[in-house]
């Protein structure tokens, strides 16, 4: 159950249906990553959802994370994914 107030997609109206759309653009820009489908009638919340109550801010929270997981670096998508995955874990974070 989530007890944080969001607002999925599929709610979405007005500024934060763009940003919505917005996210599904720059999620589209990185190659290796699929972008999701849109949870019709499903309750999936994560991260960019939890900041959906402040459309920019979930925007560019998402732009961020992309740049830093996916954008140019000598540390490799998968390194990146291995150093989150061990943080996560040390913090007891399913995320």
């Amino acid at each position: 159950m989530v007890w944080i107030k969001v607002i999925l997609e599929d709610e979405a109206e007005g500024e934060l249906k763009e940003a919505y759309e917005r996210m599904r653009e720059i999620n589209a820009q990185y190659e290796d990553t699929p972008v999701p489908p849109r949870a019709q009638g499903m309750r999936i919340v994560g991260p960019p959802q939890l900041a959906s109550l402040n459309p920019l801010s979930m925007l560019y929270g998402r732009q961020f994370m992309m740049h830093v997981m996916r954008g140019p670096s000598r540390v490799t998508p998968a390194e990146r994914e291995m150093v989150a995955t061990v943080t996560s874990l040390a913090s007891n974070c399913r995320y």
